[in-house]
């Protein structure tokens, strides 16, 4: 009688399963296009760090522009291309001597 019981539950969640299984399955496209205009990807800014600044070396419109950014001012979050990219700096010890400088591009 257990054994009867148990084959019902594996029937049943067999049904149950095989009923889901289409519903489950991805879907696929044949074909299709995809069209591109303009610059897909520009070359990142170029960070020299110095003694107490970092030169910031940026792609904008069509040249490469540089400018010295003191740490303080990225501690501030102070940007020099906001269009192309903004900087910002956290200290990650209590001592303040360790820091990571993040260039988040946009």
């Amino acid at each position: 009688m257990a054994a009867s019981i148990v084959k019902s539950i594996i029937s049943a969640g067999i049904v149950v399963l095989s009923a889901l299984t289409p519903a489950l399955a991805a879907t696929t496209v044949n074909g299709g296009v995809i069209h591109f205009n303009g610059s897909i990807v520009e070359d990142p800014c170029e960070i020299s760090p110095q003694h107490n600044q970092f030169a910031l070396s940026c792609p904008h419109e069509g040249r490469v522009q540089t400018t010295q950014v003191s740490y303080g001012d990225a501690l501030r979050g102070h940007n020099p291309y906001p269009d192309v990219a903004t900087v910002s700096m956290k200290y990650i010890n209590p001592e303040k001597t360790l820091a990571v400088l993040l260039v988040n591009y946009r």
